[in-house]
């Protein structure tokens, strides 16, 4: 598949390794499914931390990419989607989330 594989976390794991305790959200999405991280960004509600796809790291507040998890994931065919919804509802809305997007192809 050509695309992405989007982790978002709790916390700033440690180097690139994905610990599954702190996932809150993974999906997989096509070649355009960073739009909505870099729109975050070019809104200033988003840092882009690292850019070579092996991840590709992002940070963001929870207040600012909960809104969007449903937009973004309704919009993907796959069956590999994953979000712990009562984990999410508990985040405070100021608590830094990892969005990790590896690459896919």
């Amino acid at each position: 598949m050509l695309g992405w594989w989007i982790v978002v976390s709790e916390g700033q794991p440690d180097g690139v390794m994905i610990d599954k305790a702190n996932t809150l959200a993974s999906w997989e999405a096509g070649l355009s499914g960073l739009r909505w991280l870099n729109d975050l960004v070019a809104a200033g509600k988003a840092r882009k931390l690292r850019s070579d796809g092996y991840p590709n790291r992002y940070e963001a507040r929870a207040a600012d990419v909960w809104p969007l998890l449903d937009e973004v994931t309704g919009r993907i065919d796959s069956s590999h989607i994953q979000i712990d919804r009562q984990r999410l509802a508990a985040c405070p809305p100021d608590l830094v989330l990892t969005i990790d997007a590896w690459d896919q192809s």
